[in-house]
């Protein structure tokens, strides 16, 4: 046993090695263009009135809002070093949706298919064959890019040249869990930052946490490109004591990145911490974005261990941080405190206030705390400067993309607030949706001349909501996402948080106002087939849709408690148990398939049709709809055949061949989990909490969007909040608890 950990760890050093090499580092500064001219390809062009953007990043959110169609990227760079004969690939991250690549003028790859017939390769990295003898000295990369619609350009994904070996390890990586991910997001609900640990600086600081103000204007970063002027490489990098403080060894000295919890302001530290004569004359460079940037450094002395606090802030139209940072840099100067201590004594209240499951693991221990970090980082905090936006919760922290209030993703963030007993933070949540800014799409008239709206006032976005407090939905070529299984999730987490926290008087403050604006405008959804009536679904399918079952399922579902919970008030809930009621028959007379499972909607005639087979039909167990074990069996082994990816991991979301339908999904993973031990199936439930948690050990321990369908890599958002951070300790104290 020995030997085989010794040879584990030789196995383990020797991929990392492989994970942080890279043959060459190509810059994130590039040319772009809307447009198109396949002249654009060729080596010398003018590029007089071409602009910078930045690689990996949307397009959208750079200059470019709402654009879809042709754009092109150019890249020049040298190589000084000598590359040899090795064979040699250029990678390029993932490109929303299709693209064709030149380099110094030679086609060298493409994916996707143009117009007319578009096909998207939008969530596929790209990685083509460099020629022989086509790289030289001085280079030209340019990519033609096409966006079908919404977020366009190189979004995400590793982008270098690499040699023959790390091609192969990246394309076709070792299975199981390991090491694909290498950013970190700190945030203290006001600011975030994105740590790359493969490139070893910040990639960005956001002025807010939120990616939209409302829908003219994207956040932009304040700050980009913080990186450490050392020669010196860093040895480890982590998340110390599972907190929001990222921390980086290196041989002589320790740097950490984070952004303060107990100041609560809009100030970002970089904080070294070594011998005097090691980081006094350290410093950092960074680039200049539009906000006018402010700056400061601290040098405190002591015996042996010195330390230098360096601090970025920033005015623009909407702040004026010069005095908050001048205070900041005094408070330091007078070393009234350790600010780094305060930090993790912040934290550690956290931690010792939520509740843990008895009999937890150390790993699971671990992902289990570094998830409510996760959680207190994207909840806007009552310092946000737009009041309605206090209380929002994050679907996804920047780097991923979903770094936006969507309702959805905020109901399992709620439900892993409530089931750790972090009320404080549940409490400001739902209040931010109780008064947040909605009833935009009571009447909705689309290209058909049908009516998609509500059709009654209601109070709970229908998708998700902009940073200032304003309901949005999402809106593309094929229209909104009209989406109505929020109302119902909402009535569960609400229903949740005052059964577990007893908080009477939040409920008094609050009931009628749910009664006649989500559980009415719910019951008004119901269709003549007594299921919820067409909708987006829970994959944001946009108009017309169809009458899925995880809307349905949500809807009875939940009634049914809410229902026991006005009850229990004093408060007369007979048309709401008897809608659950209703919607539970419409379940089983339209979504059951030959007496034996349930299907994705009631639009589907044959299961070789697309989304068919859907798991948000899981909800109809885990929320305690349907609980016939035998039909829960039987449904899984059908779900089993079609959906489930190997016998050893998780499911796709639909059948389909879109490669980000038939990824691996943690939060489907996480929920099915919950639903085997509502059945007493706990060992079925603890492979698949076993299998994210051993993939989130490795990463950081931040939990994905997705997994990729064959690499068994991080991939889609990272991290995710809801759908991640507050789905596993959900279902971790289902586990422990049941």
């Amino acid at each position: 046993m020995r030997n085989r950990n010794i040879f584990n760890l030789l196995l383990f050093f020797f991929f990392s090695q492989i994970l942080l090499a890279q043959t060459f580092v190509l810059p994130d500064n590039w040319l772009f263009k809307t447009g198109d001219d396949i002249s654009y390809k060729d080596e010398n062009i003018d590029e007089s009135n071409w602009v910078r953007i930045r690689v990996p990043g949307n397009w959208e959110d750079q200059g470019f809002p709402n654009y879809d169609g042709y754009a092109w990227y150019r890249l020049h760079f040298e190589v000084d070093e000598d590359l040899g004969d090795q064979q040699l690939y250029l990678f390029l991250g993932k490109i929303d949706d299709l693209d064709e690549t030149y380099l110094n003028g030679i086609k060298v790859g493409s994916s996707g298919t143009f117009p007319p017939n578009p096909v998207t390769a939008w969530n596929e990295q790209r990685a083509y064959k460099i020629p022989a003898g086509l790289l030289k000295k001085d280079n030209v990369i340019a990519i033609r890019a096409y966006d079908i619609f919404s977020p366009g350009g190189i979004h995400s994904g590793l982008i270098g040249i690499l040699n023959q070996k790390e091609y192969e390890y990246e394309m076709n990586p070792p299975k199981g869990a390991k090491k694909s991910f290498y950013q970190m997001p700190t945030a203290n609900g006001l600011i975030a930052a994105v740590y790359n640990e493969r490139r070893n600086e910040i990639e960005n600081i956001f002025p807010h946490i939120f990616k939209f103000y409302d829908e003219n204007k994207i956040v932009k970063p304040f700050l980009k490109a913080l990186k450490l002027k050392s020669k010196e490489k860093p040895v480890s990098v982590k998340y110390l004591d599972n907190t929001h403080i990222i921390s980086i060894d290196y041989k002589n000295f320790n740097l950490k990145y984070f952004s303060s919890f107990t100041a609560n302001e809009k100030i970002f530290y970089a904080v070294l911490s070594g011998p005097k004569e090691v980081i006094s004359n350290l410093n950092f460079n960074y680039q200049l974005s539009d906000s006018e940037i402010l700056n400061d450094s601290v040098l405190i002395n002591s015996d042996g261990l010195s330390q230098k606090y360096f601090l970025f802030s920033f005015n623009d139209s909407l702040h004026n941080n010069s005095k908050i940072i001048k205070q900041a840099a005094a408070r330091l100067k007078e070393n009234k405190s350790n600010l780094i201590s305060d930090e993790l004594k912040f934290m550690h209240t956290v931690f010792d206030r939520a509740k843990y499951p008895n009999g937890i693991k150390e790993d699971e221990k671990n992902l289990y705390q570094q998830s409510l970090c996760i959680l207190k980082m994207a909840q806007a905090t009552e310092n946000e400067i737009f009041p309605k936006g206090r209380g929002q919760m994050l679907a996804s922290l920047p780097p991923g993309v979903w770094s936006i209030c969507w309702l959805r993703d905020g109901m399992y963030a709620l439900l892993g607030l409530n089931s750790a007993g972090l009320f404080e933070e549940s409490k400001s949540l739902l209040k931010f949706y109780l008064e947040a800014d909605a009833n935009y799409y009571k009447k909705f008239i689309w290209k058909d001349g049908k009516d998609y709206g509500v059709g009654k006032d209601y109070q709970i976005s229908v998708t998700r909501y902009f940073g200032i407090g304003k309901e949005e939905s999402d809106f593309n070529d094929f229209g909104p996402n009209i989406e109505l299984d929020g109302f119902g999730y909402f009535l569960y987490t609400f229903t949740d948080y005052v059964n577990r926290s007893g908080d009477i008087d939040f409920f008094n403050q609050f009931f009628k106002l749910i009664n006649e604006k989500v559980a009415d405008a719910l019951i008004h959804c119901i269709d003549s087939n007594d299921v919820i009536r067409i909708d987006s679904g829970p994959w944001e399918r946009h108009l017309p849709g169809k009458q899925y079952i995880y809307t349905s399922a949500a809807a009875s579902g939940v009634l049914r408690v809410y229902a026991e919970l006005l009850n229990k008030m004093g408060v007369n809930s007979e048309k709401y148990s008897s809608a659950a009621e209703r919607i539970k028959t419409g379940i089983m007379k339209n979504f059951v398939v030959d007496g034996k499972y349930l299907k994705g909607n009631v639009e589907g005639k044959s299961n070789q049709e697309y989304e068919f087979y859907d798991m948000g039909m899981i909800e109809a167990f885990s929320l305690d709809v349907i609980n016939d074990a035998d039909f829960f069996n039987s449904t899984i082994s059908e779900y089993d055949k079609n959906l489930k990816i190997q016998p050893h991991r998780g499911y796709s979301r639909v059948n389909g061949v879109d490669l980000y339908d038939i990824s691996e999904w943690v939060m489907i993973d996480l929920r099915t989990a919950s639903a085997h031990i509502k059945f007493g199936q706990k060992e079925k439930a603890k492979k698949l909490i076993d299998w994210i948690t051993s993939h989130a050990k490795h990463n950081f321990n931040l939990i994905p969007e997705l997994i990729d369908f064959t690499k068994e890599t991080f991939d889609g958002a990272i991290p995710m909040v809801g759908f991640g951070a507050g789905a596993y300790i959900k279902t971790l104290n289902d586990y422990y608890n049941k």
